[in-house]
């Protein structure tokens, strides 16, 4: 079983997703939410997803726009579900995700130091 916990500082919401790999070969999803749209994201996603869904975009039910249609579009659980289906398919490293803790998008000024040269 894979969690990830997506923190939403914008919109001061907290999600917690977990992911579980079923013998049938598709992922029990689980989302706990503070958040009346990614509740109502939830029960339009169901428990259940396929494997082709967090590795297809295309016809992936984690962002057809039917289902997603609760949650914003800047709103970080439709990768976060990504995430914790990719950690317990063992195609992210769990033991890299212990060690980074983290992915994080930073607000920033353009002028700062914070900005990474390409």
């Amino acid at each position: 079983m894979a969690t990830v916990i997506v923190d939403m500082a914008f919109c001061d919401k907290k999600h917690k997703i977990t992911a579980k790999l079923r013998e049938d070969g598709d992922l029990d999803i689980h989302i706990a939410s503070d958040c009346m749209h990614i509740r109502e994201y939830a029960e339009k996603l169901g428990e259940t997803i396929t494997v082709m869904d967090v590795t297809d975009r295309n016809g992936s039910r984690v962002y057809d726009p039917e289902i997603c249609s609760a949650a914003s579009a800047t709103c970080l659980v439709p990768p976060g579900i990504i995430n914790a289906a990719w950690l317990e398919l063992g195609m992210l490293s769990g033991s890299r995700a212990k060690q980074i803790h983290a992915n994080c998008v930073r607000f920033t000024d353009e002028g700062s130091d914070d900005l990474i040269d390409g």
